[in-house]
């Protein structure tokens, strides 16, 4: 298999891989620049960047790489061990001598965005969030709708009860519910804080009114020690318009915010202040 249409497969999957490149070699040695090795998660190499004890030295870091999902730029020499060669380089043992170059890349699926709902709102979510770098999963209980909703990498069609029941989701997550009607909302929402997987963002559509009525009744079934600052209801910031595609434009504003931790008062002046408000349409001011 090539290397570039398994990488391919890894981004579309939504998998992991450290992509190893030789990029530069001084004397002797047993890979030209531009030599490659693919290490994924199940821990087969596809290619080489010269074999060897070089090779295993690259497949051993690649694996910690993995774990911490960090990229690493490592010279090693390629001389004996009495021989010194470079004083930053790592000693591989090797007698073909010279030094090798080797980045190590992490390829990885970006972050991962959840849309709840496949309307309208959701296709101009996924339209609009295409080219941003996250790894987006569209989630219904129709399955005509999933279907049609193209620009994401992963679909799933079910019950919205029963979501993630098979699934270990990773911190981090961004999470948007715009089903078909309030009350798969609220499961939604529920089944989210149920999996204590300390998301960065969580946006329910509702109203100004309907949002705190949603609130309260997640306080009574979850109790009051739930995390409600990375609630976001009403969701998306006030920019105006009402079409799918400026509600999509304005929820992906305020997500974007929340990513590069640029949120502030200003951002948040239409949001209901939950710790104080019971059921009013009291707002942050």
């Amino acid at each position: 298999m090539d290397i570039y249409e398994e990488l391919i497969k890894i981004k579309k999957s939504g998998e992991e891989a450290i992509l190893i490149t030789v990029v530069e070699k001084n004397g002797h040695g047993p890979a030209s620049p531009g030599s490659k090795m693919l290490i994924g998660k199940n821990g087969n190499p596809l290619g080489t960047v010269g074999g060897g004890a070089l090779e295993h030295a690259a497949l051993t870091l690649a694996r910690e790489l993995l774990d911490s999902k960090q990229n690493n730029l490592v010279k090693y020499t390629l001389g004996n061990d009495n021989e010194i060669l470079s004083d930053d380089a790592v000693k591989t043992g090797m007698i073909c001598g010279g030094t090798i170059t080797l980045f190590f890349e992490y390829i990885g699926p970006g972050e991962k965005l959840y849309i709840f709902g496949a309307g309208h709102i959701g296709k101009a979510l996924a339209y609009h969030l295409r080219n941003l770098g996250y790894y987006i999963t569209i989630i219904d209980n129709r399955d005509s709708l999933v279907d049609s909703v193209e620009n994401v990498q992963n679909r799933i069609t079910i019950d919205y009860e029963n979501i993630f029941k098979d699934e270990k989701i990773q911190p981090g997550g961004f999470f948007i519910i715009a089903s078909h009607s309030h009350p798969l909302d609220y499961v939604i929402l529920n089944r989210i804080y149920q999996l204590n997987c300390s998301p960065r963002y969580i946006g329910l559509i509702a109203s100004k009114r309907k949002a705190p009525l949603m609130v309260d009744q997640l306080k009574n079934d979850l109790g009051n020690h739930i995390d409600l600052d990375i609630l976001y209801t009403p969701i998306g910031l006030d920019i105006g318009g009402a079409t799918p595609d400026e509600i999509a434009i304005s929820i992906i504003s305020e997500i974007q915010a929340v990513r590069y931790n640029k949120t502030n008062h200003n951002h948040m002046k239409n949001k209901i202040n939950y710790r104080s408000a019971k059921s009013t349409d009291k707002e942050i001011l």
